[in-house]
């Protein structure tokens, strides 16, 4: 057997073997990618949303993600406790009606709305603060949190402004540093008198699911924006991923305060530079 001959034949054999599996994999490639991922998807979307006169000024992410839900409740309160740990338990405590109350105490006034939203607001005309920056301001809520014994960790500011001597910051929950919504915390701190308000409503993680969720594309999330009027003329800032509970909107019940726990999914978070966000799952 001349082998030489032989060798030759079985490198060609291998090669042309390497080409077809090469060329099958190209193929597979090429019809089964992401074509919303693609740079000429992407350039098409960002036109569309222009003529709507929706505009982004942030990174459209390419990535695909796969993340577990996870299975979250809403944080609760009761008036009295409140009471202790603003007022020493001296606040008046009224209930207006069923799920409502209300403790005042001097220029301060607190709502507790379905047991899990929390409202403050210090009415005082006066104060003796001198905030410079949000970085103050930032400083200042954290004390507020730390003195009425809130949770402030796993926490992420996902919006601040200033306006007429006043700083608007919002805060998120996170998990695994995603933030989680709708959750949410947001004050309004007055230069001169210090936390003028706080909204609080807050979830908290119960456990993760083991198996992923597939999330599609940022690109293909952000054409749902087009069915929706109210997004026009909007310049988007912020384009992630997070966790999104949201009961009533995802059918979950009827009334949202009927839920007290359920499943927070995968979605991508759209923050428009007014700090509101809109919510886009694959469902």
């Amino acid at each position: 057997m001349d082998w030489s001959k032989a060798k030759r034949i079985l490198i060609v054999a291998l090669l042309i073997t390497n080409v077809i599996l090469f060329g099958n994999l190209s193929f597979n490639y090429y019809y089964k990618r992401d074509k919303t991922t693609t740079n000429e998807f992407i350039d098409k979307t960002v036109e569309l949303l222009g003529e709507k006169d929706i505009k982004i000024d942030a990174y459209i992410p390419k990535n695909k993600s796969n993340l577990p839900s996870l299975r979250v409740e809403f944080e609760t309160y009761s008036a009295s406790n409140i009471n202790e740990r603003f007022f020493d338990s001296l606040g008046t405590i009224t209930e207006p009606s069923v799920d409502y109350n209300k403790i005042s105490y001097g220029d301060e006034l607190i709502s507790i709305i379905n047991s899990r939203t929390i409202r403050y607001e210090n009415s005082s005309t006066r104060g003796d603060y001198n905030i410079e920056n949000s970085t103050q301001a930032e400083n200042l809520i954290k004390d507020f949190l730390i003195d009425h014994k809130f949770d402030f960790t796993n926490m992420q500011r996902t919006f601040v402004s200033e306006e007429d001597g006043r700083y608007y910051i919002n805060y998120s929950k996170t998990y695994d540093d995603i933030v989680i919504e709708r959750s949410h915390c947001r004050f309004v701190v007055d230069k001169s008198i210090g936390i003028i308000s706080m909204d609080r409503l807050w979830l908290n993680v119960i456990d993760k699911s083991q198996s992923e969720i597939h999330l599609s594309s940022a690109p293909k999330a952000l054409l749902t924006l087009l069915d929706d009027s109210e997004n026009y003329g909007k310049t988007i800032v912020n384009i992630d991923e997070c966790f999104y509970f949201d009961p009533e909107a995802q059918g979950y019940v009827e009334d949202i305060t009927k839920a007290t726990q359920g499943r927070a999914i995968p979605a991508w978070r759209i923050q428009f530079d007014d700090g509101e966000s809109i919510e886009v799952d694959n469902y």
